[in-house]
């Protein structure tokens, strides 16, 4: 035992030396590596200067045309953000000062008088607030607060359509450095697109020539289908008891009847009353079969007058928006080829233009098609009810 602990000792003492020895081995291997690493970058400087002593007259261009490159780019982007910000063309010489500055402006913004346009149509001094994208202009003179108007060729001017709500806020803002300002997240698009808005008169002069039949349509559809539906409304009801009453009357005309057949007859509209007038004017026979249907073709024909104008208005104004239509992409494709397809807009315009068309088409032609079909059911509705009291009375004898 005192062996194996001696030894043991022996070996501890050994492992120390060792792990003494590796660390100092470590860090001398450590710090040749760092002279190593050393002289490779100086060797690699070294080799870049030796190279660039015996470039050839090629590999020089090269990177001159590399350098202007980068140049020509940040250049590019300074005047961009000369243009974006509309920075004034005597700091061009120095735009990233004027970048600098405007940068500061906008991390500490402050009322700046400027010259404008008020309401009044006079040019006034106004404090002016720019915050970000967003100008909000005071006018002293009428109390009014509104959102600056830039526009390319005009005098900036107040636009008023706060609220009183918001014209308080900005007020406020002015007066005791904080509050509210109202915010246009459109950046100004939403009120271009109001300014731009179209009556409906200067709507259907974008259509064209084509949008003229299918508005003359749409007022005949119009019209017709009032008539219609107020001739409907005049229409007597049906009195399906009538025939009932007649039953077991023995009378040729209409003024020998008494009682409850009497009252019903006066009661029933003029077309059922002709109907009982030519039952009790003729025997069961085949002539009086033939005068019933007249009457009731006779009938059908006056209330399904004028059903078909509804009916082709409904054909055939989605065919003329159609062809409105291609009329106006052949003239859009026509433009493009003589001015070319670089400017977004004007393709844009020329193309909505020509669904103007197409979109009038079916503005007139869903409401004549429901129209249509409505009245037609009603129609077919009241014809069958007269159709059955005529198979009724047509089979009484009244004599």
């Amino acid at each position: 035992m005192q062996r194996i602990s001696r030894a043991k000792t022996e070996l501890q003492n050994l492992q120390l030396r060792i792990s003494d020895k590796s660390r100092a081995y470590a860090e001398k291997l450590d710090q040749r590596e760092r002279q190593i690493i050393d002289a490779r970058a100086k060797v690699a400087v070294q080799q870049r200067l030796t190279d660039e002593q015996v470039l050839s007259l090629e590999k020089l261009k090269e990177r001159v045309e590399q350098w202007e490159t980068q140049s020509n780019y940040q250049s590019h982007m300074l005047r961009h953000y000369q243009d974006t910000f509309r920075i004034a063309k005597t700091d061009q010489h120095q735009p990233l000062d004027s970048i600098v500055r405007r940068v500061e402006a906008a991390l500490d913004p402050a009322w700046q008088p400027l010259r404008l346009v008020n309401q009044q149509g006079k040019v006034v001094e106004a404090p002016v607030l720019k915050l970000g994208p967003v100008e909000i202009a005071l006018e002293e003179e009428t109390r009014i607060a509104g959102l600056l108007m830039r526009e390319p060729g005009l005098e900036p001017y107040i636009l008023d359509i706060l609220d009183s709500a918001a014209q308080k806020d900005v007020w406020t803002l002015r007066a005791e450095g904080s509050g509210y300002y109202p915010f246009d997240p459109t950046l100004g698009n939403a009120i271009q697109l109001r300014n731009h808005g179209d009556n409906l008169l200067s709507y259907l002069k974008k259509g064209g020539v084509w949008a003229i039949p299918i508005v003359f349509f749409g007022l005949i559809s119009l019209l017709i289908g009032i008539l219609k539906a107020s001739q409907f409304f005049r229409l007597p009801k049906v009195d399906d008891t009538l025939a009932g009453k007649l039953q077991g009357v023995r009378s040729r005309s209409p003024d020998e009847l008494s009682g409850e057949a009497k009252n019903a007859y006066a009661n029933a509209g003029a077309i059922q009353r002709r109907l009982v007038e030519i039952a009790l004017a003729n025997p069961v026979s085949q002539q009086r079969d033939d005068l019933l249907v007249a009457n009731l073709m006779e009938n059908k024909h006056v209330l399904e007058k004028y059903m078909g104008v509804v009916a082709t208005s409904a054909a055939v104004a989605p065919l003329l928006g159609l062809l409105g239509t291609v009329s106006g992409m052949i003239e859009t494709f026509k433009m493009m080829t003589i001015f070319g397809s670089g400017d977004a807009a004007t393709v844009s315009g020329g193309i909505s233009e020509a669904l103007i068309t197409t979109e009038l088409g079916l503005i007139v032609a869903i409401p004549s098609l429901i129209v249509s079909a409505l009245l037609t059911r009603q129609i077919k509705s009241h014809t069958h009810q007269l159709e059955n009291f005529a198979i009724k009375i047509s089979k009484i004898s009244f004599a």
